[in-house]
């Protein structure tokens, strides 16, 4: 008579420890992948600053340095959107930068911005997109088009 084998405890807790860290590498992965995605929801809304601030330099030859010159509604009236606690037309790095400071409660992203730089080349205006150095959002937690500087 053959007698069956089941698994050691060993080998059970072996697979349980492979398992967990499994997730716990995952969960971290995915926690990133959460914070992008709605860091790429808010670019979106920029997009209208962005818009703002070309015709403003199209039509008076300038970037504008605030809000209001820009035609836009004051910094903290974005806070009707999902992510976006604050959207501010700033003088730093340039003229006309874009300073998004995202509403991401419970994350590392809480309260952090993101910068949209305008340089004109030609009269065209082109925008750089990355985080500032001293309050920015992790580089692994924002849209690969916004990583450089």
């Amino acid at each position: 008579m053959q007698r069956s084998q089941g698994f050691t405890i060993i080998e059970l807790m072996a697979v349980v420890s492979i398992i967990s860290i499994l997730a716990v590498v995952a969960l971290a992965v995915y926690n990133d992948y959460t914070i992008r995605s709605k860091v790429s929801e808010g670019l979106s809304f920029a997009g209208e600053a962005k818009t703002s601030v070309s015709e403003y330099y199209y039509n008076i030859g300038r970037m504008p340095t605030n809000n209001t010159q820009a035609g836009l509604v004051p910094p903290t009236d974005y806070d009707q959107f999902d992510f976006i606690q604050k959207l501010e037309i700033r003088t730093a790095p340039v003229d006309g930068s874009i300073a998004i400071t995202f509403d991401l409660v419970g994350t590392g992203a809480d309260g952090k911005e993101l910068w949209l730089v305008p340089s004109t080349q030609g009269g065209v205006v082109y925008w750089d997109c990355y985080p500032p150095e001293d309050n920015g959002i992790a580089p692994n937690q924002v849209p690969p088009n916004c990583r450089g500087g």
